[in-house]
């Protein structure tokens, strides 16, 4: 055989072989063991790259197909096993150099192409080559042809990103192994020039455009998940540690700064000569310039996103305090590459569109933040000795941002607001122009770029008031206010954000730069506003625009008080005198030569008298306030004697209030201003409260004058604002009087009214009360309908909805009862345009004075009398009463459409916002007849509305009578209701309405109906045992009613009368009477009231045997072999608590003569229903199994089940126990039990299992434990059977849970050694599959916990506790549980450490390894990311960081154990701490926590961490130990000075 193949080198060097032979050949030379050729790897080798090298040599022709066949050969070569063990086996082969000039002319010719058409063998060979260090060293040797490579292949990137096509991922794999090469041989370069020149000249401009291209690609799902979340981020990183590491390397420091500082000292370059410089600056900017190498369009945006990565690693290869010139020199040869350095004059905003400008901007946003965070910007130094050549660039980067408003871009503001953190005096020679640009003139209108201009804002405004030169900047405002311009254009002044940022610095302002500023203010009124106003609208908005500075700066100034200076408190009086005189008075004065026949204003005339009212509110405030607060500040009006004013309510007079006008001048200013919709009817309204409450203040007694002119006040400021309540909806308003406009008015007016209402409401005609409470229902019902807006700052603005709202949820609303009745009376006249039923007419009736009573009126409190209002209110309540019953028992309802209940839903939800239990008599029975004549004298329309609408509607009615029945008032009904006559109503009317709804009901809705009638049904008679007043006859008519409503009997299952859902509304109302019985004969005989028990449990004996009676025939009319209806479970469940404290009952009689009397029966004998008992405990166990993870079915069974066995009475307690603890197994391990399920149903599981063990004998529990153990085995996992394992470790937990004594104890923890093994190996099986996680390992973990805890003392091997350290290490930490897992795994060492210390002496190293993982995986998941997920994300963590925290605090009080080990646990956090930026909240509690640590750590331990960490972790340890010493440490310290 060796003979046939050995010719094989001569046919392939042969001409005459033809090339497809040639291939085989080759391909068979390869891969046979059979062909024996000396060096045969090596032959082959360099025979396909020397014929691939001859070809593009032009010295051989080959078809296309055969050199892709060629292409071929050599990466099945070179990617081939053979050839990887030739290579580990220690043996040798090369690869000429001339294949990499071809791989690499190959990929050139693809670029010019434009096509990745026949590349893909070529980039494969690629791979195969770098990825093999004996291959790969064709590139590394010479690394010219490295450069060439990466080169081609970032244009050949670039080139496919710009494309439309799907970009290929081997193409990115393939340039990620050439950046890693080229790295690792640019570090071993000797020579740092021919470096920069080889990266400058050949990578830089395609670095820089594939890095753009990158971050502004938008990606798509076919280009794979791959490239858009790995290779994209770390081809991003890689190209920045190249740039670093080729164009700024320490060694071009000299070169750097001969270049750059060669303008400081020109004296350099001629001891040099240029020759010798290499210029490495203008050799950057050179190449940025350059256009050529990208699309024009492409090219400013490529530069812009280049030059602050640039800068950025400029500063970090050379910032140094020495360097700072140097860093400075380098931007501004950086900033000279932007577009906007080279543009002049009036050509900026042409040559740049706003996508350019927002570019540009952000890259200059970006290097100026890079100057300010890293400190190159000295002001003393480069005043003193650079000749400030740094504030002059700054200057003139100020000039043109300012010279070139932007307004429209964020950048614009936030590059603004660096240049003044940099330095205040940069900006300040365009001051006024900045505040013109950036807030007087700025239309801002997209959320970002009002947040970038509060920003900026809030920086002037601070850095001014830091330098307390705030009036040297409001003067600024002033004069930009008062420019001439198109006033009307212009934005309202302070808008909201503007104007919290400026109340913020007022404060801190000490009083006389506050007074200065309003002094400024007022000079500006008396020499340029006032003089000039009248007729001319420009100067009227500009005086609009001063009021409201004014108005905010007097109303956030701090209030003078005893404390003041006298001087400032003088100064203080004397310019509120000249204000009320020189302004207010003259704009008073221009109002009352006007003409008030007008019907419409002119526009001066409206902006005066809103000027002049706000100042006029702003004087009455302040000097109100600073009346108050200061007894050295004399009020001018202080010297007046206070008189009641003479006023009505369409005119008024404010000399009370404010002097300098009589009555006739108000009357007519008043009258003028009345067609003004805007901010002076406001402020009027504000005047007319001020003088409310100064009457209110000033007057010391009740008087009729004073109450007639309160009462004016109250109706003239609703009827103020009557008429533009009734509109559409309002604007909102951000508070503020000055910028109140005609749409924001009817919210602020609301405002008014409702934040006054405690001032208002008592002096307020009954018609106004109505008014009020009408518009209020109006409103709510209004933003019940209406989306709420998702606009992000509309927490910080004022809606009419936010405001009813808040005064309907809170507790001003029912102490104003007149009010809270009108309200309510409101409700009750909706409800009767929609309901046409006669008793919700009756109770709006108009001519009966529901709220006309007066508060202090004790009638109110006690009920109906022979006299007044209140009686006849009684009167008319009663008829409806009986109507509402004569309804119901002459079968007559009224039918709802589905419109109609809709509406009804939105009036019941607005009264369940009522506070129902603070009901009046009165209006507590009103509101019961309406939601009782609601429940039960309506139908729906089943066929238009649907049986959901109408549940959810009936449910809603019972819930609100449920809600009624706590009130303090719950008895006042009974005073026009019988309580068996409301009972029987209401069945009655449910029982008729079950016909409509039996075969369209729908299950979950059907279930909150129930569970509202029974509520319901259980406070009422509540209510009626509590009264104590005809208990027996209410009840025992209710009974004897109960008694006529029999079930559907099985001979007549079709009858008309009668359905299944009735079946279950009479169990419910059985169910209910058993419940409120037992319960409160319970409580009786707790208090050992034994006189008052005496008719209960007769009344409870017969309600259980009619109770029993029910649930019988209901069980025997059910379908054979279906299971039990869901409610015939609570139901048998309180039966069986009834019967037995029925029979509990009969035993205290029968036991004061235990001695005389004969043997009384078992308790068994006395339950009246024992077999019904029994045989629906058989049921339940059965039907377990259906279940299928019906958690309320689970609930109920379970609830039963744990009574059932509570009573041993009913069955022999050993096989049933055993057969119990069966059943619950099963049920566990069933189909649709999941982990939610179990915790759901953990206590209910606990509680039986209790009572299970408590019943059981020794050998049924070893019974159990043996079903546990088989649950255990680690088979079943094995044979898939997961719900086995997990029922088992449930059942484990719910033992854990249980009182154990004696000998079941001890077989329960002789067998826990075992049980830990078996979890354990479930434990490590279970992590080989992801779905396990959550559903098995988080149970396990928990359980583990809780057995090791509780076997503090008791397991005695410590090689059982050590086992549980082999899983923590191995138990996957998954993404989608991760808050489970890791609080999981952080129990389960918590409670080794704590209950477990022997084994913590030799195991201590497994103990801190395991916690080692959860402190990076903690650290891992709180990294600051660009996306930081959803907020529940992030609140997992951050628990997870706490629970590090306070394990750190715990092993830190484990001084013995851990003091070795502290420099080790430091060591591993530095180390992590290193590699990833932290949240700032995840690093303070992590910080926190390794403080304590810390504190373990001796001298000699911080010196070897300081000599062991390597460089880069080093510094972060140094960082974190001067922060331990100068907080932490510190406070400790001085907390143990004061510790006993």
């Amino acid at each position: 055989m060796a003979a046939i193949y050995s010719g094989i080198h001569r046919k392939l060097k042969s001409t005459k072989t033809p090339w497809e032979d040639k291939l085989k050949l080759a391909q068979f030379a390869w891969i046979s063991h059979q062909c024996f050729l000396p060096n045969k790897e090596q032959v082959l080798l360099d025979w396909v790259c020397h014929t691939l090298v001859s070809c593009y040599n032009n010295k051989l022709e080959l078809p296309d197909d055969v050199i892709e066949k060629l292409w071929i050969y050599l990466d099945n070569i070179l990617h081939s096993r053979r050839l990887q063990s030739f290579f580990k086996d220690g043996k040798t082969i090369t690869l000429r150099f001339s294949i990499a000039q071809v791989i690499n002319e190959k990929l050139s010719v693809s670029y010019t192409q434009k096509t990745l058409r026949n590349i893909g063998t070529v980039l494969s060979c690629c791979s195969g080559i770098l990825s093999m260090p004996p291959l790969s060293i064709v590139y590394t040797a010479k690394f010219e042809l490295l450069v060439d490579l990466l080169s081609k292949l970032s244009w050949l990137a670039c080139w496919q990103l710009s494309s439309e096509d799907a970009v290929s991922s081997q193409l990115f794999e393939v340039l990620i192994l050439s950046f890693r090469q080229c790295l690792l041989i640019q570090r071993q370069q000797v020579n740092a020039n021919r470096v920069f020149g080889q990266v400058t000249k050949h990578l830089l401009q395609p670095c820089l455009l594939l890095r753009h291209l990158l971050t502004a690609s938008v990606w798509t799902h076919t280009d794979g998940v791959r490239i858009r979340q790995h290779l994209n981020k770390e081809i991003r990183n890689s190209i920045e540690t190249l740039l670093t590491a080729g164009v700024f390397q320490p060694e071009l420091l000299s070169s750097y700064s001969e270049e750059l500082l060669a303008e400081k000292d020109p004296h350099t370059i001629k001891k040099r000569g240029l020759k010798n410089l290499l210029q490495p600056a203008s050799t950057i900017q050179t190449r940025l310039k350059d256009a050529s190498f990208c699309q024009p369009a492409l090219h400013g945006k490529v530069v812009a996103n280049s030059v602050p990565l640039l800068f950025k690693h400029f500063l970090e290869s050379y910032n140094k305090a020495e360097n700072h010139l140097l860093c400075f020199h380098m931007l501004t040869r950086l900033v000279g590459c932007l577009r906007i350095s080279c543009l002049q004059g009036d050509l900026w905003n042409k040559q740049l569109s706003p996508s350019d400008w927002i570019t540009e901007l952000l890259a200059v946003e970006q290097l100026l933040n890079s100057v300010l965070s890293s400190g190159i910007y000295n002001v003393a130094a480069d005043r003193i000795r650079h000749k400030e050549v740094q504030f002059h660039f700054y200057r003139q980067l100020a000039q043109m941002l300012v010279s070139h408003s932007q307004a429209a871009i964020p950048a614009w503001f936030r590059c603004l607001k660096v240049l003044i953190s940099l330095n205040h005096l940069i900006v300040e020679p365009d001051l006024d122009d900045l505040i013109a640009s950036a807030w007087i003139d700025a239309e801002v209108s997209e959320l970002r770029t009002k947040k970038a201009q509060e920003a900026l804002l809030a920086a002037v405004f601070h850095t001014y008031a830091k330098l307390r030169q705030f009036q040297k900047l409001f003067e600024e405002v002033l004069s930009v206010i008062c420019r001439p311009a198109a006033e009307e254009l212009r934005r309202p002044i302070l808008p909201v954000g503007i104007r919290a940022k400026l109340c913020e610095c007022l404060l801190d302002l000490p009083p006389n730069q506050i007074l200065d500023i309003v002094s400024l203010i007022l000079e500006k009124y008396q020499t340029f506003i006032i003089p000039d106003v009248r007729g001319d609208s420009d100067v009227a908005l500009k005086l609009q625009s001063m009021s409201t500075l004014l108005h905010s700066v007097l109303f956030h100034m701090r209030s003078l008080d005893d404390s003041t200076p006298l001087p400032v408190v003088r100064r203080t009086q004397s310019l509120l005198e000249t204000m009320q005189r020189e302004v207010i008075q003259a704009l008073f004065d221009l109002l009352k030569d006007c003409q008030a026949e007008e019907t419409e204003l002119e526009l001066w005339t409206e902006k005066v008298g809103d000027s002049a009212l706000l100042l006029a509110c702003t004087w009455v405030a302040v000097d109100t306030l600073f009346h108050l607060n200061c007894r050295q500040y004399a009020s001018p009006l202080a010297k007046t004697v206070f008189a009641v004013p003479d006023s009505t309510v369409d005119n008024w007079d404010f000399s009370a209030v404010l002097s300098g006008l009589d009555a006739p001048c108000w009357e007519k200013i008043t009258k003028l201003l009345s067609c003004s919709c805007s901010g002076s009817r406001y402020c009027t309204e504000w005047l007319v409260l001020q003088t409310m409450k100064k009457m209110l203040m000033h007057v010391s007694s009740q008087t009729e004058s004073l109450h007639q002119a309160l009462q004016c006040a109250g109706a003239f400021i609703l009827q103020s604002g009557r008429s533009s309540m009734n509109g559409e909806e309002p604007e909102p308003w951000d508070g503020n009087a000055g910028t109140i406009t005609s749409f924001t008015y009817p919210t602020a007016h609301w405002h008014l009214v409702v934040s006054n209402l405690p001032v208002l409401a008592p002096y307020l005609s009954m018609n106004d009360t109505l008014y009020v409470a009408g518009v209020l229902l109006k409103i709510l019902l209004a933003n019940q309908t209406q989306a709420a807006p998702d606009d992000d700052d509309d927490d910080s603005l004022i809606t009419v909805g936010k405001l009813s709202r808040d005064l309907l949820l809170g507790p001003l609303l029912p102490e104003m009862q007149v009010l809270h009745s009108s309200f309510l009376s409101h409700i009750v006249q909706h409800c009767a345009s929609i309901v046409a039923s006669q008793p919700v007419q009756q109770l709006s009736a108009e001519d009966i004075p529901w709220c006309e009573f007066d508060p202090s009126d004790r009638v109110a409190s006690i009920g109906p009398s022979n006299e007044g209002p209140m009686f006849v209110c009684w009167t008319a309540m009663e008829k409806v009463a009986q109507n509402i019953l004569s309804l119901v028992k002459g079968r007559f309802w009224v039918t709802l459409e589905e419109e109609h209940i809709k509406r009804l839903l939105d009036l019941l939800e607005i009264i369940s916002a009522l506070h129902l239990d603070s009901l009046f008599p009165l209006d507590h029975t009103r509101c019961f007849l309406l939601l009782f004549s609601l429940a039960v004298n309506t139908t729906a329309n089943i066929a238009c509305s649907g049986a959901t609408l109408s549940l959810q509607f009936t449910t809603t009615c019972f819930h609100l009578l449920a809600c009624l029945q706590t009130g303090r008032n719950a008895n006042s009904s009974f005073k026009v209701f019988h309580a068996s006559d409301v009972l029987e109503a209401v069945l009655t009317s449910m029982f008729v309405a079950c016909k409509t709804i039996a075969n369209v009901w729908v299950a979950g809705p059907w279930d909150r109906f129930l569970h509202g009638t029974q509520i319901f049904l259980e406070r009422y008679l509540q209510v009626i045992l509590e009264r104590r007043q005809s208990v027996k006859l209410n009840l025992e008519k209710f009974m004897s009613f109960l008694a006529t409503c029999k079930p559907c009997a099985a001979s007549n299952k079709h009858s008309e009368n009668w359905s299944p859902a009735a079946d279950q509304i009479l169990l419910v109302a059985l169910t209910a009477q058993c419940h409120v019985l037992t319960l409160y004969l319970q409580q009786q005989q707790q208090r050992e009231n034994r006189q008052a028990s005496g008719i209960l449990p007769i009344l409870l004996e017969q309600a259980v045997l009619q109770t029993g009676a029910a649930i019988q025939l209901c069980i025997r009319n059910s379908t054979k072999d279906q299971p039990l209806p869901l409610a015939f479970i609570p139901c048998i469940t309180t039966l069986l608590k009834a019967d037995l404290s029925c029979a509990h009952s009969v035993g205290l009689v029968t036991g004061e003569n235990v001695q005389r009397s004969p043997p009384k029966p078992s308790k068994c004998q006395q339950l009246s229903h024992s077999e019904l008992y029994q045989s629906f405990y058989v049921q339940i166990l059965r039907e377990l199994d259906l279940a299928n993870g019906n958690v309320q079915f689970l609930h109920s069974a379970l609830q039963y089940i744990t009574l059932f066995c509570s009573t041993p009475e009913l069955y022999p307690a050993q096989p049933t126990s055993v057969a119990a603890f069966h059943s619950i197994r099963k049920l566990l391990a069933g189909p649709g039990v999941t982990v939610q399920v179990i915790q759901e149903l953990e206590v209910q599981l606990t509680e039986l299992m209790a009572q299970l063990v408590a019943n059981c004998t020794t050998d049924d529990f070893y019974a159990m434990l043996r079903m546990v153990l088989e649950g255990l085995d680690v088979c079943n996992i094995w044979k898939q059977n997961h719900e086995e394992v997990l029922s088992a470790v449930t059942l484990v937990k719910v033992l854990l849970g249980c009182p154990l004594s004696g000998e079941k104890e001890k077989a329960f923890w002789l067998s826990s050694p075992q049980i830990i093994t078996a979890l354990v190996m479930q434990t490590k099986e279970a992590s080989q599959d992801p779905v396990l996680i959550p559903t098995l390992i988080v149970p396990i973990l928990e359980t583990l916990a809780v057995l090791l805890r509780q076997g503090e003392g008791i397991l005695s091997n410590p090689h059982h506790v050590a086992l549980v350290f082999s899983i923590l290490l191995t138990v996957p930490l998954d993404p989608r549980v991760y808050g489970n897992i890791f609080l999981g795994i952080h129990e389960v060492l918590f409670s080794i450490l704590q209950c477990h210390p022997k084994v913590m002496l030799k195991a201590a190293a497994s103990f801190l390894n395991s916690f080692h993982r959860l402190v990076i995986s903690a650290m891992h998941e709180g990294r600051q990311k660009g996306d930081r997920g959803t907020t529940d994300e992030f609140e997992v963590v951050l628990k997870c960081v706490h629970l590090v925290e306070r394990m750190y605090t715990y092993i830190a009080a484990k001084t013995k154990e851990f003091t070795m080990l502290s420099p080790f646990i430091v060591a591993q956090y530095v180390i992590e701490l290193q590699k990833v930026t932290l949240h700032p909240a995840v690093k303070k509690h992590l910080t926190e926590g390794i403080y304590h640590i810390l504190d373990l750590c001796l001298e000699r331990d911080i010196k070897f961490l300081n000599v062991s960490l390597p460089v880069g972790v080093r510094e972060v340890f140094k960082e974190l130990y001067h922060d331990y010493t100068h907080y932490h440490k510190a406070l400790k310290q001085g907390d143990e000075k004061y510790t006993a």
